[in-house]
């Protein structure tokens, strides 16, 4: 959900009226760093966005400004791995577009999704569905809504399903993102792309992965062209392709796709990211499939490390590496 460039009529000094136009610039550059993945110069302009920000005189105005900046801000936190750092962040943003635009406005809906997902990358999944409860209340009744706003929450809703491992339930919610987006962007748009590669990742789920598989490998080559080739987001479409294809008994060819995901995710999100314990996890299960127990163990530490402190004791992401370290260790 990227906010547009948008100055309001009713600021009332030429001063704050120039700085808010530079603080929403800043915020949306910050928003579009991040889309590509560029996770360093995206932290970089949010700061300095929300610096910007503290600078104006007390009032709505300020408190327009700070919600747009803490928005990019809190995303590449949560990008990499810093989940209480994005709460907070996302926290003071939510109570600024409160005061700024008020409880009912999209811009609430956008950081309360926006909660939401930092609540779900924790495993907090109650928490979670109470945000984009929210978030949906205020969508579903708002007069206008764009319809990229709606399908990122009905992404975001099917992909905790997916989380919690409620499938049957995820699907519907999956398919129903790609049907709203569908209305207004191209099939090659790398929002609608993403879409179907999260709906393909439970379609796996659901056992339909001849289905799941062939959708990964249509789109792989669009998203890599729209994204790069070493984007985050490729990287959790060929994690769920090598996943079938491990299934599926060809190993060589999972331990390839693990192996770049591992590179990309540790290139853009750092070596210490909570995000690259699920693929080293993986990998580790293709390794100890293979025989080699010992660079499976020690994967399955990793993935243990980086997950302990970040998430909640019972996140299933550190359930299945701890399981793996007993079984394999």
């Amino acid at each position: 959900m990227a906010t547009a460039r948008h100055v309001d009529p009713t600021l009332s000094g030429r001063h704050d009226a120039s700085l808010v136009g530079e603080i929403e610039d800043i915020s949306l550059a910050a928003t579009e760093a991040a889309d590509l993945g560029n996770l360093a110069e995206s932290e970089r302009l949010g700061r300095h966005a929300f610096d910007l920000a503290g600078g104006l005189d007390a009032g709505p105005d300020r408190d327009r400004a700070l919600a747009r900046a803490l928005r990019p801000l809190g995303t590449t936190l949560r990008a990499r791995g810093r989940y209480a750092e994005a709460e907070r962040t996302f926290d003071r943003g939510l109570t600024a577009a409160i005061v700024g635009f008020g409880s009912a406005s999209l811009e609430v809906a956008e950081l309360l999704n926006d909660l939401g997902m930092t609540f779900k990358y924790a495993g907090r999944f109650v928490e979670a569905e109470a945000a984009y409860g929210q978030a949906r209340a205020i969508l579903e009744s708002a007069p206008e809504v764009d319809p990229q706003d709606l399908a990122a929450l009905f992404h975001n809703l099917g992909g905790l399903a997916h989380a919690r491992g409620d499938f049957e339930a995820a699907e519907p919610l999956a398919r129903r993102a790609i049907e709203i987006r569908a209305e207004t962007v191209d099939p090659r748009d790398p929002a609608m792309l993403l879409d179907r590669s999260a709906h393909a990742a439970i379609l796996d789920a659901l056992d339909r992965s001849d289905e799941a598989e062939a959708v990964i490998r249509d789109l792989l080559p669009d998203l890599e062209a729209a994204l790069g080739p070493d984007h985050p987001e490729v990287a959790v479409a060929l994690n769920n392709l090598a996943a079938i294809v491990q299934r599926r008994g060809a190993l060589d060819e999972a331990e390839a796709f693990y192996r770049r995901v591992i590179a990309i995710k540790e290139a853009r999100l750092g070596a210490e990211s909570p995000a690259l314990a699920t693929p080293l996890n993986n990998l580790g299960t293709v390794l100890a499939a293979a025989g080699r127990s010992d660079e499976a163990g020690a994967l399955f530490r990793a993935s243990i490390r980086l997950l302990e402190g970040a998430v909640e004791e019972d996140h299933p992401a550190l359930q299945a590496a701890r399981r793996n370290l007993a079984r394999h260790a």
